[in-house]
């Protein structure tokens, strides 16, 4: 099965794309097990720090070539994903 999974995923990044989907699911996961826990300083600095990485990471992505779009589309999602939930998170403590 992780075959077929490696060979359907080989033009948008190969195993390094599977790495980046599997970190993100992760990351989403235990964020959004944290958020309730954090005060809102930190909550936005997530927010702020989250952005960094996914312009930063879909720059780089973007720049190594067409190949590697997907990632950088990935990395976007995962920002905007978590730029969501934590500000959501920050208005319900207000």
């Amino acid at each position: 099965m992780l075959e077929n999974l490696r060979t359907s995923v080989q033009p948008y990044g190969g195993d390094l794309f599977l790495l980046l989907i599997a970190l993100a699911v992760i990351s989403l996961a235990v964020l959004f097990n944290l958020k309730a826990r954090l005060p809102v300083d930190q909550l936005r600095r997530v927010i702020r720090m989250a952005a960094l990485v996914a312009l930063l990471g879909s720059v780089f992505a973007m720049q190594a070539g067409s190949t590697y779009y997907a990632m950088a589309a990935v990395l976007l999602a995962w920002g905007v994903l978590v730029g969501i939930v934590f500000g959501r998170e920050v208005g319900r403590k207000r």
